[in-house]
């Protein structure tokens, strides 16, 4: 008989680990938005979203290989894919927040493939260091 409560039980703390990678760059980018909002004015935020999805998915990127490190077989693959869902999440929730305390729809289909290709770009390359840092260790 084979033993898969050790197997289910792994598999669930890596999906966790990998949501809580996630997580952190969506929050981040959230309450930077949400900071800059109370210094500046709404409408000049959205000229420095582009910068802090970057940053925070490059964070992404990094916490992916610090929390999941070998665990993740493609570690490439996982990292863009843990950088398309934290722009995606983030676009919902900046535009539900935008819509409600603007009134208006601010982002479209081409700032979404911005965000995305930014993403894709700075998970990958926050991934890149952390296997270098932590190869190095």
């Amino acid at each position: 008989m084979i033993n898969t409560a050790g197997y289910i039980k792994n598999k669930s703390n890596l999906l966790g680990k990998i949501a809580y990678s996630v997580l952190v760059g969506v929050f981040g980018t959230v309450l930077l938005v949400l900071f800059l909002t109370v210094l500046i004015h709404i409408y000049q935020v959205i000229k420095f979203i582009p910068w802090i999805i970057a940053f925070n998915t490059a964070l992404t990127g990094y916490a992916l290989q610090d929390q999941a490190g070998d665990r993740i077989r493609h570690k490439h693959i996982s990292s863009i894919a843990a950088g398309i869902l934290n722009v995606l999440v983030t676009y919902m929730i900046l535009s539900m927040i935008f819509l409600h305390m603007a009134g208006v729809l601010q982002f479209g289909v081409r700032d979404l493939l911005v965000y995305l290709t930014i993403g894709v770009v700075c998970s990958e390359l926050g991934a890149l260091l952390g296997i270098k840092y932590f190869r190095l260790k």
